[in-house]
């Protein structure tokens, strides 16, 4: 049975969007795995969403407005992110919550419209919800979402057959764009499909959340660089760090050898420099990572704050002295700290 329900569950994840779809063009995700990126809002979304991978960029022809597809086969669903632009200048929140209400009520209508033409049936709609997505330090971005079950009606060299699936979709106002999120996937006795669509709407309004976050943390290490000894500068690594923990896709990473041996040793002479040493590392490879830098370029900028830090520290604790600082030191001095590192793990 599962052999059969198969072919027509991937039949039902592409037939909505290729349905009477505008005349427009495919573009596939960049080979190298590099995030893909709205140039209207700016939002950046990686090549992996949790368990969707994704599969392809779909530019309409007319009106500038555009949709990323993510796939798990595995699961056997889909979610699609449309961006179409708002005509016209910014707009007050009552008129971007009337945009959203009147988006999320054309996607019911698309759905009712196939299910009379006998593509669905059994169409079941659920409320619909309003709300906010706050911002750091910005103005909430106003959404709406609404919920349904419906069974996917597919003719295959086998005659009709059916498959009972859900469809999740949430539409948002962000930067003069309509931001819409369909998913589906199909549901059973077992499994009604809840909590995996919850974690896939959670995983994108992360990274639409990002961008307000990211510049605040970016404030919060500048704030750290100002005196990376004092207690202010301790508690705005802490918020750094916790950010920095819920990103981990970032290209941050800190060589295990020698930095476990030196931090250890540190622990031991001096308590509490260990704790310094590893935020200098974390907050300079932050740094360099949130304007757009890669893996090496982030060990090299987290090796020369840890340098820096180290001196400042070995000048209040000389008993911190450690094996071979002198290369390391020097080679930081030169930007060249992360490659002595790796030179090391040889």
């Amino acid at each position: 049975m599962k052999l059969r329900i198969f072919p027509l569950l991937l039949i039902m994840l592409v037939s909505v969007a290729f349905a009477a779809e505008p005349p427009g063009s495919w573009i596939a995700p960049d080979p190298d795995g590099a995030p893909w990126k709205h140039p209207g809002t700016g939002l950046v979304f990686p090549p992996k969403l949790g368990t969707h991978r994704l599969a392809g960029e779909f530019r309409y022809k007319d009106g500038g407005g555009s949709f990323i597809r993510y796939e798990s086969l595995e699961e056997r669903s889909r979610g699609d992110i449309f961006f179409f632009p708002v005509p016209g200048g910014e707009i007050g929140l009552e008129e971007q919550q009337r945009l959203v209400l009147q988006e999320l009520e054309s996607v019911t209508r698309d759905l009712e419209a196939m299910t009379k033409e006998g593509r669905y049936k059994g169409l079941q709609m659920g409320e619909i919800g309003g709300g906010s997505i706050d911002l750091w330090k910005e103005a909430a971005v106003p959404m709406a979402a609404r919920s349904c079950e419906l069974t996917r009606v597919a003719q295959t060299d086998k005659g009709t057959e059916e498959a009972r699936v859900k469809q999740w979709a949430g539409v948002i106002y962000y930067k003069n764009h309509l931001i819409t999120i369909r998913q589906m996937r199909p549901v059973s006795a077992e499994d009604d499909g809840a909590a995996a669509m919850q974690a896939f709407a959670h995983q994108v309004t992360k990274i639409i959340k990002d961008p307000a976050l990211r510049k605040g943390v970016a404030g919060l290490i500048d704030r750290y660089m100002e005196n990376p000894l004092s207690d202010e500068s301790v508690q705005a690594a802490a918020a750094i760090l916790a950010y920095l923990q819920g990103n981990p896709d970032l290209p941050i990473s800190i060589p295990e050898h020698p930095v476990q041996d030196w931090l250890g040793h540190c622990a031991k002479v001096a308590p509490g420099t260990e704790e310094h040493l590893l935020r200098a590392f974390m907050i300079g490879s932050a740094r360099t990572a949130l304007t757009g830098g890669d893996a090496k370029a982030c060990l090299n900028a987290g090796a020369s704050q840890f340098a820096r830090i180290y001196r400042e520290l070995h000048v209040r604790h000389p008993a911190m002295t450690l094996p071979q600082i002198d290369s390391f030191l020097a080679a930081a001095s030169d930007g060249r700290g992360g490659e002595w590192l790796l030179g090391m793990r040889r």
